[in-house]
């Protein structure tokens, strides 16, 4: 697909305001630095991120609006940092925090599509990277309980997350994926409704970054819990033959 092509934009005005131009209009504070949000070793500083997180009050509900207008200068810091090093860089630096994932290629290989010039790549990328950290988010789930919930934003509001990672650091998910109310990107991409440029790429970034610091985090708590993380096994069709039930559209049916 070309870049000058011109695309429709399937979102509703509401959403396409929240993911596209929400806090674009903030002024660069000049006290945002990539070492306010990392320390030198690359290690996420989490009590940072988390002042950008915004709650209505009196009933402590997230306030996503209010929210990503503050994330989205720190999404734009993380993109210019990870635009700046090199992918042996970043490779050696969080290779070990993706392995929590069992998909720690598929995470480096984000990286480099960060900086591919098609534009449909980074749509592609955020797609996988979600599927992947659900898939991922559930199995740590399952050190703490017996079932997994079904739903992505039923599994990021979950007190099993919350206890392994912090609810800090689950509500900054939230505010990525985690409701209809949210930026939401997981779901206006699997269902089709996000045209390829739309989704600015410091949130692929942001994401990117932030399963890094998961793997930071999950290292910690299974060190002080003597834990073991266990994947489940994937799905593998074995009868492929039988999947085939779908007319072909290019045979005369007559």
């Amino acid at each position: 697909m070309l870049a000058s092509e011109e695309i429709t934009s399937c979102l509703s005005p509401d959403v396409y305001s929240m993911v596209c131009k929400l806090g674009q209009e903030e002024e660069e504070d000049e006290r945002l630095d990539i070492y306010t949000l990392i320390t030198e070793d690359g290690k996420l500083l989490w009590v940072n991120f988390a002042n950008y997180v915004c709650y209505h009050s009196p009933d402590g509900t997230l306030d996503y609006i209010k929210s990503v207008r503050l994330l989205r200068p720190a999404c734009k810091m993380v993109h210019l940092h990870l635009m700046s090093i090199t992918a042996c860089f970043f490779k050696e630096k969080y290779e070990v925090w993706f392995e929590w994932t069992n998909n720690t290629q598929v995470f480096l290989e984000v990286f480099d599509l960060l900086r591919s010039k098609e534009v449909t790549t980074l749509s592609l990328a955020l797609m996988k990277l979600t599927s992947l950290l659900e898939r991922a988010l559930g199995d740590v789930h399952l050190l703490v309980s017996r079932e997994c919930p079904f739903l992505l934003r039923d599994l990021l509001a979950s007190q099993e997350l919350a206890k392994i990672f912090g609810q800090p650091v689950m509500d900054i998910f939230r505010v990525f994926l985690g409701s209809p109310k949210s930026l939401n990107l997981r779901n206006i991409l699997w269902h089709g409704f996000a045209a390829p440029q739309e989704i600015p790429p410091e949130y692929c970034s942001m994401l990117l970054f932030f399963s890094g610091g998961l793997g930071q985090l999950l290292s910690d708590y299974l060190e002080r819990t003597s834990s073991e993380l266990v994947h489940r096994p994937y799905y593998s069709f074995t009868c492929l033959e039988e999947l085939n039930i779908f007319p072909d559209p290019l045979l005369d049916p007559y």
